[in-house]
């Protein structure tokens, strides 16, 4: 039998219509498994629907971190886009008035790094992935790919790449340090999170963090060598 494609577009645009009407009553944004139940259609099913409107720009995409995205009316779209812009404006000041003006020294907020991951923030690293086996190579990704959630911006992206059994490196695109030495700051204290996060997750064991390129010296990314510090013991 030949196919109805007319048939077929219908269907089309009266998910996308769904998908509109109901995003249209949730300003809070809903997860793809919240839209599928709600429309009665398979994840995979509604995750295909959402990437196409998302790139049409029929909706906004969020991403809350490595494994969630939430979606949003498009009107929603410029709010966030302000808010996110504030916010780094507001994340920049604060870095430049309390490291370079104030304490006179960038290097500092490592220090700072280290304490806010003892305070909690790997604890909240630790809920992005709670199933995930802690071995050194999954929390090194892991905590990696969260570095784009703590960011006030979607823009910051980054990639983790392996470079032998015990180091990794960690690669920070739109860092918002912007180039700009004053802002030098906040990579400072990613390296202290990073050591910090890393460390409460693999403890005893622990890591050397060293950021081995930054957009402040030109370059086009931030990049920080997360290496696995090996007692003598294990030299043996």
């Amino acid at each position: 039998m030949p196919v109805d494609r007319s048939s077929n577009k219908f269907q089309i645009n009266k998910i996308q219509l769904k998908i509109l009407n109901l995003l249209e009553e949730e300003d809070l944004g809903l997860t793809i498994s919240q839209i599928a139940e709600k429309i009665d259609l398979n994840r995979n099913s509604t995750a295909k629907y959402l990437e196409i409107m998302s790139e049409k720009e029929l909706i906004y995409k969020r991403e809350q971190g490595p494994t969630q995205k939430l979606f949003y009316p498009i009107r929603k779209s410029k709010a966030f886009e302000a808010r996110a812009d504030y916010m780094v404006k507001f994340y920049q000041t604060l870095h430049s008035s309390l490291f370079y003006d104030f304490l006179g020294d960038p290097k500092k907020a490592r220090e700072i790094g280290i304490q806010m991951a003892k305070k909690g923030v790997t604890e909240l690293y630790s809920k992005q992935f709670e199933t995930i086996e802690k071995t050194f190579e999954n929390i090194v990704t892991f905590v990696g790919l969260a570095v784009e959630i703590t960011y006030p911006t979607p823009l910051v992206k980054a990639k983790v790449y392996k470079k032998d059994p015990s180091s990794f490196i960690i690669e920070i695109f739109n860092c918002i340090c912007d180039g700009i030495p004053e802002f030098k700051s906040i990579c400072e204290i990613q390296v202290g999170l990073f050591k910090g996060v890393i460390d409460a997750m693999l403890a005893p064991e622990q890591v050397d963090v060293d950021e081995i390129q930054c957009r402040v010296d030109g370059a086009d990314s931030c990049k920080y060598l997360i290496t696995r510090q090996i007692n003598s013991d294990e030299d043996q």
